[in-house]
């Protein structure tokens, strides 16, 4: 198995390294390797976002094809879409009969041709096809197909709809390639800087939070959601903005950092209706510093303010046009408390959350596929051994960490709730929430993992680079064995190590042609972003675990003092 074989590379890579004598006259030092690790990070997020977002093929990433018809429809109307009333506009419908699409959404929009007919077709029939998408440019008017996207709130979309109003000559798959390369790239910087900033809210140490920075960007269900057309891009930096800031004013209850949190707080209010659940986490959490006389009413009056001047409009819309706050579509269809609380016993709750929890950490975009359930299993089992860990020394856990585990369970709660209404809005249907809603908990819980596990003497470093092995691992597997054969043709390559490689040296030629047709980018380009990304997450993973490795070997001597804390 390849599992494995990559997964031991990294260990000994990262042990062997950690075994480099010091230079003469010099004393091991307790604090990270080096600052360029950080910096690399930040490369290597923007490396796979852009090769997430040239690889999708049009229309793969979660509903994309009605997110970008708002996007279009807001440029060319200069109005604010209705839910049940906007239309797609004519160039995204025509697109439906050209560009291939998975089988769930060939089942939705009949008229679609799924990939495995695609790859079936006579290669100038496929040429043809993707000539004449390249032709498609925006006009005026629309189709009769209504966009159910049209119930979001507006500042994601606005920022997209001013950039795609300047390439308004360009064809559709041009539009849609710059749209994801930018917004993924912006959406990877937001994430870098606030998932920094939670890990010094929370005063994490400094080999740790790396760990933490690298984890956070092995995640293929992070890319699946920020790296297609939609409003995911902007809101999963945003939240990760807003509760570092949270967690600062809890750990200082200042009149700037509450400013900071209420500004992060109502561009996520203007960005997804679920931020309404971190609205209450802020309500509760200043009325609570208040009645403990932390802060005073003076200082969050005007953070107040500024949250109900920027965010109140959009909302009270919903209120006056749909007759809900949320305006989301099962409000939108009548579903209400009530019947959230009927669905709620109906519901097999642990076949539900087994899903979600690995549909968090990969899902094959708009197909769905899967990954190995056993080692989806294993990164959860990781994750909650350090969580639990980071519970039990209630000692250590300061006001600041418990506000943002109280942000994971609010909004944990807030994703039963719309599991909930999506059930009882399906009548059964649905398998539970969108599992790219609950991307806004991916730095907060990897943050407190990794908290716990640099407060666990001698185990926690293994098992943080336990961790990181196999977080690496996943991420070379997505590119390697499941997303590049899939949108090739070839389908998911088989796991085995010599057949990986025969692919990939008898059929991946074969295929590139194929490849380019069916993703945004040439292939060439695409194999070379791939050569890239596996060799800064062998890299990385590596000098992460030799820091670890450093760390445990140092915490069993006289030289271990208390870790170095982000600056």
């Amino acid at each position: 198995m390849v599992t494995p074989v990559l997964t031991g590379s990294v260990f000994f890579a990262g042990f062997r390294f950690s075994r480099l004598p010091s230079l003469p006259g010099t004393a091991p030092k307790l604090n990270s390797a080096s600052p360029w690790i950080r910096y690399l990070i930040l490369l290597f997020g923007l490396v796979n976002s852009s090769l997430y977002s040239a690889l999708l093929p049009l229309w793969e990433g979660f509903d994309e094809a009605f997110h970008f018809a708002y996007v279009e429809t807001l440029w060319q109307t200069t109005r604010l879409p209705v839910l049940g009333r906007t239309l797609i506009p004519i160039d995204v419908f025509r697109s439906f009969r050209l560009a291939p699409v998975s089988h769930i959404v060939h089942r939705w929009i009949p008229e679609t041709t799924s990939y495995d007919v695609w790859f079936s077709l006579p290669q100038a029939d496929k040429e043809r096809r993707r000539s004449e998408l390249d032709l498609l440019r925006p006009e005026l008017g629309s189709s009769s197909r209504p966009n159910y996207e049209a119930h979001h709130p507006p500042l994601a979309y606005i920022l997209l709809a001013i950039m795609d109003w300047s390439m308004s000559n360009a064809p559709i798959t041009s539009r849609v390639l710059v749209l994801r390369l930018l917004t993924s790239a912006f959406s990877t910087v937001l994430l870098y800087f606030g998932a920094l900033a939670l890990c010094r809210a929370v005063r994490m140490p400094e080999r740790f939070a790396n760990a933490a920075l690298f984890t956070t960007f092995c995640s293929q269900m992070l890319y699946a959601t920020i790296s297609h057309v939609a409003n995911d891009w902007l809101a999963v930096g945003l939240s990760a903005l807003f509760l570092a800031a949270l967690a600062e004013f809890v750990r200082q209850p200042d009149r700037r950092s509450a400013l900071s949190g209420a500004a992060w707080l109502a561009a996520g209010l203007l960005t997804k209706a679920y931020f309404l659940a971190f609205a209450l986490l802020a309500l509760c959490t200043a009325a609570i510093l208040i009645w403990r006389r932390r802060t005073g009413v003076k200082t969050v009056l005007a953070p107040a303010l500024l949250l109900l001047v920027l965010a109140g409009p959009w909302y009270t819309r919903n209120l006056l046009l749909y007759g809900n706050v949320s305006g989301t579509h099962e409000a939108f269809d009548g579903i209400g408390i009530r019947q959230v609380l009927a669905a709620a016993p109906r519901i097999d709750w642990l076949t539900v959350t087994g899903f979600l929890a690995r549909s968090s950490l990969w899902t094959g975009n708009n197909s769905f596929t899967s990954f190995s359930r056993t080692t989806l299993n294993i990164v959860l089992a990781l994750l909650l051994i350090a969580v639990t860990w980071w519970g039990l020394r209630r000692r250590a856990v300061q006001p600041a960490e418990r506000v943002v585990f109280a942000a994971i369970m609010l909004f944990s709660i807030a994703i039963a709730y719309a599991t909930c209404a999506s059930f009882a809005d399906t009548h059964g249907d649905a398998a539970g929430a969108s599992p790219w809603y609950t991307q806004v908990l991916l730095a907060p819980v990897i943050a407190l993992a990794y908290l716990g596990l640099s407060r666990w003497k001698g185990f926690g470093p293994v098992l943080a680079a336990s961790t990181i092995a196999i977080w690496t691992w996943i991420l070379a597997a997505t590119w390697l064995i499941k997303l590049f054969p899939m949108y090739s043709g070839g389908g998911a390559a088989p796991m085995r190590m010599h057949d990986v490689w025969n692919w990939y040296a008898h059929g991946a030629a074969a295929r590139s042609h194929d490849l380019s047709l069916t993703a945004l980018a040439p292939a060439s380009w695409l194999y070379v972003g791939l050569i890239i990304s596996v060799l800064l997450s062998i890299a990385l993973s590596a000098a992460i675990i030799r820091d670890l490795s450093r760390h445990f070997l140092l915490s069993w001597t006289d030289e271990a003092s208390a870790p170095l804390l982000l600056p």
